[in-house]
């Protein structure tokens, strides 16, 4: 393509063959707009600047005059290029139409059959949807792990019978009881097949009482770490995460090992 700054206003262009076709009006994008010798303006030619050969003193097309321009820029040319704006107008009007149909569609969608039956029926006649609506059982959160005082609490060793026997019994929570029953390898956070095996009845006991919450308390790091490996196994087991929490321990008790704190029952 030729170097479109190069090409001013009045330069004369010609073609291959040498004949005059018009000289240069103005340069628009990638094309030429021509006047025409001895014609009015209404009779330009549009040259695109890919015909152009050579820019000297003229412009020299790659063509012969009688070929130059593809297009006229007449009343013709002035209508092709007035249906571009006219196009992008009714596709804008179109949108529009198009979203305000949609906004009255939505607003006038029918309501839910109860919303709707409950604004058409009487009064008399909307209170037992409105009764109904108020038995359904409302979820509940669970509840925080609030803090305890233990200065009655006396741990006990946690087997499956000791917790079930007070888990059955009225004694009050929080109760402390050492975790003996789940054992580790020596200097290790893995449990070996005993300690694995008491991880079991515990998230046994858990799962079929759904209200006890604990907690694993430990005061060293490697027991701490300890206490968290025994939670994921609760949670693998099935028992839910916001029942079994892990953490330091409070309140005295042993000072080394886990401890097993049933906080709810």
């Amino acid at each position: 393509m030729a170097d479109r700054a190069a090409i001013i206003p009045d330069m004369p262009i010609f073609g291959s063959d040498g004949v005059f076709v018009g000289k240069v009006h103005r340069v628009s994008g990638v094309r030429i707009i021509v006047d025409r010798i001895g014609v009015s303006d209404a009779d330009q030619h549009v040259i695109p600047l890919a015909q152009v050969a050579e820019v000297g003193d003229r412009v020299t097309l790659r063509c012969p005059a009688i070929d130059a321009g593809p297009e006229r820029a007449g009343p013709e040319g002035r209508r092709i290029r007035l249906f571009g704006p006219l196009a992008v107008l009714a596709i804008g009007v179109l949108a529009i139409a198009a979203v305000v149909v949609v906004g009255n569609l939505l607003l006038r969608a029918p309501r839910a059959p109860a919303a709707r039956g409950v604004a058409a029926a009487s009064g008399r006649a909307a209170r037992p949807v409105v009764a109904a609506m108020a038995s359904r059982p409302v979820p509940v959160a669970p509840a925080a792990v609030a803090t305890y005082s233990f200065s009655t609490a006396v741990a006990v060793p946690a087997s499956t019978a000791a917790l079930t026997q007070f888990l059955d019994s009225d004694a009050p929570t929080p109760q402390r009881f050492t975790l003996d029953t789940i054992s580790f390898a020596s200097g290790s956070v893995r449990l070996d097949a005993a300690g694995s095996a008491a991880v079991r009845s515990i998230a046994a006991m858990m799962t079929t009482r759904l209200n006890v919450m604990v907690k694993l308390g430990a005061t060293n790091g490697l027991d701490l770490r300890r206490a968290a490996i025994v939670r994921n196994a609760l949670i693998g087991y099935g028992v839910a995460g916001y029942r079994v929490t892990s953490g330091p321990r409070r309140g005295g008790g042993a000072k080394t090992g886990l401890e097993l704190v049933i906080l709810r029952k």
